[in-house]
């Protein structure tokens, strides 16, 4: 791994740098890595660097490991302690050493502990030693959340027969409307031909204890078909909200339409569902169209996937939690929200391909009305759907400070009119001279408040590095400017600075191309011809390449990037100069031909 890399991994996961220097400074595991690894195991992954430090201006300062070796098989024994750790999640190919100046650190790869891996915890104790990855931090989970995620381990938890309750306590009215629609759309399966009780036996909504021999009702059948009051009796938290918010919400009026579990209908989640879909589907547009010359279709893929999206939220919820089920839908987005983080990470999700429902029961009870993918495509299928639309790539935010799951999905394009207007109107000719990653960073920024090095790669699909570059190379130029937690919270419009506007920063902008992978042995591909079309003085592209290079250490590929030159340019007619007269320093001094050959701006004297 390169130090560029490096950096494009601290922008995109969650990370975290310790000196681990030790008392010698020979170097060692320091106690706060455990707090590290459980949070990171807990959330969503990320990466710890041991021999680093994150400075207050977010750069990444190398210390380097005074013994590589000696901190390397501290880690690996500490990982086997169970008194350290719980588990050890890492591979060999999970802990790799960086050389950067001479200085040697190790970057370990953290992923998401397994369901039945957590809480992943330290000290030996799952009550005192679960820790949970909040914003940039790490945050000791009190008892109740610890042992939400100990329920989490038990993969079939809502098959389990719920004590005290009945067939009395299911809904009557409910279990006919779901037969009756199971029927309908699957009128020669066998199950349409048992007897209620039968019925419900198949379903999984009436299990017998096959140990003790009882039978009883299912919580996921419970949760589905049964009675308010008996579904509050076992989650005294029960609550499922639909809200519509009008366009132009006043104090008295918030919104336009509203279901909730107000006493007017049985609010489980199959009449929830009943009663929700169609007033998302009412929201989106149905085009003519023919299907196989004959039939009008009435849906569309959006209409698809607004279904397998409340279905997932209905189906992954952690009922035990508080927040309850909340669905918003506004005139321009669609937002799911549901207790419970995401038993897969993020990427997974969206990769498809596996499927890890925290109520297995609920699932197939949909899936038996053919409703919600059973087969990990669900997440594809959603983007799949909004990218034909040219809308806005869904939004999947994890709360671990609430333990709440977020999606949103947007009915905006990708670049919105009226934030491309804005923009047209601060920047002027410079916005049409930039290059459609950074147009797509400055819109979003602008759209929604502030842009993410995740977010930007969740839009456009760029690899994580590239998108590093890029944001790096807006906010030295003026346009983005670092939030105060840049890796959560991102990066805004620029507003003000010396000359306090954003239009005159906008367009001095000379919008170089976006940085595409470059190994440092491919350099040739670059020796094409010049990008940029103009004459720039000698003088200003010496100062450029100083300018870009006081960010770090600088490969020649992406200075030529940068300033829009052929890479043998930027290394005879600027580089080699600016070494000459110690204005730029060199990474590897003694190696001219060093595959990571690198250049930085030498501070002054």
């Amino acid at each position: 791994m390169t130090r560029e890399e490096l950096e494009a991994l601290r922008e995109g996961w969650g990370f975290e740098a310790k000196l681990a220097a030790g008392r010698n400074g020979r170097g060692e595991v320091p106690d706060s890595f455990w707090e590290s690894y459980s949070a990171l195991a807990n959330t969503d992954g990320g990466v710890i660097v041991l021999g680093a430090r994150e400075l207050d201006d977010g750069r990444l300062e190398f210390a380097g490991l005074g013994d590589p070796e000696r901190v390397e098989t501290d880690l690996w024994n500490g990982l086997q302690n169970p008194q350290k750790v719980s588990v050890n999640l890492l591979r060999r190919e999970d802990v790799e050493r960086v050389v950067s100046g001479g200085l040697t650190a190790l970057v370990l790869r953290v992923p998401k502990a397994l369901r039945a891996q957590r809480p992943v915890f330290i000290k030996g104790s799952w009550e005192r030693g679960t820790y949970l990855r909040v914003h940039e931090g790490d945050r000791l989970a009190d008892r109740e959340l610890a042992r939400r995620m100990l329920a989490d381990a038990q993969p079939d938890h809502d098959a389990r027969i719920v004590e005290g309750v009945s067939l009395q306590d299911l809904h009557e009215e409910s279990v006919r409307r779901y037969r009756q629609l199971f029927t309908s759309k699957r009128p020669d399966h066998p199950f349409a031909t048992e007897d209620d009780q039968g019925f419900l036996r198949q379903l999984g909504v009436l299990v017998r204890d096959r140990v003790g021999g009882r039978e009883g009702i299912s919580q996921g059948g419970l949760l589905m078909l049964g009675r308010e009051l008996a579904i509050r009796d076992l989650f005294p938290h029960w609550h499922l909200s639909y809200r519509e918010e009008s366009e132009r919400p006043t104090g008295e009026q918030r919104w336009v339409d509203r279901v909730a579990d107000d006493g007017t209908w049985n609010a489980n989640l199959f009449e929830f569902y009943l009663r929700v879909i169609g007033k998302l589907h009412a929201g989106l547009k149905v085009p003519f169209a023919l299907e196989g010359a004959q039939f009008r279709m009435d849906e569309t893929p959006a209409h698809a996937a607004v279904r397998e999206a409340l279905v997932n939220t209905l189906v992954h919820a952690d009922y035990a939690g508080r927040g309850g089920i909340r669905v918003i839908r506004s005139p321009a987005s669609f937002e799911f929200v549901n207790p419970g983080l995401l038993l897969i990470s993020t990427s997974q999700l969206w990769a498809g391909g596996l499927s890890e429902p925290r109520n297995p029961v609920l699932q197939r009870l949909f899936a038996h009305l053919q409703l919600g993918e059973r087969e990990g495509s669900g997440g594809p299928a959603i983007r799949q759907a909004w990218s034909t639309e040219h809308w806005r790539a869904p939004e999947l935010r994890q709360d671990a400070e609430h333990l709440e799951t977020h999606l949103v999905l947007r009915q905006e394009s990708l670049l919105p009119e009226t934030s491309v207007a804005a923009l047209k109107t601060a920047m002027g000719s410079g916005f049409d001279q930039l290059e459609p990653l950074d147009r797509v960073a400055l819109v979003t920024a602008h759209a929604e408040g502030a842009i993410s090095h995740s977010r930007l790669t969740e839009l456009t699909g760029e690899h994580p590095r590239t998108v590093t570059l890029r944001i790096q190379e807006l906010v030295r130029r003026g346009v983005l400017s670092p939030t105060a937690r840049p890796r959560t919270d991102g990066y805004r419009l620029s507003v003000g600075g010396p000359a306090d506007s954003t239009e005159v920063a906008a367009n001095s902008m000379e919008a170089p191309p976006s940085s595409p992978e470059v190994e440092p042995s491919s350099l040739e591909v670059l020796d094409g011809p010049e990008t940029t079309r103009d004459y720039t003085p000698r003088a200003e592209m010496l100062e450029a390449v100083l300018s870009f290079c006081s960010g770090g250490w600088r490969r020649i590929d992406e200075i030529a990037v940068a300033v829009g030159r052929k890479a043998s340019t930027v290394r005879n007619e600027y580089v080699r100069p600016l070494v000459n007269q110690s204005r730029l320093e060199v990474l590897h001094p003694t190696n001219p031909r060093h595959p990571q050959q690198a250049y930085r701006t030498k501070a002054p004297v």
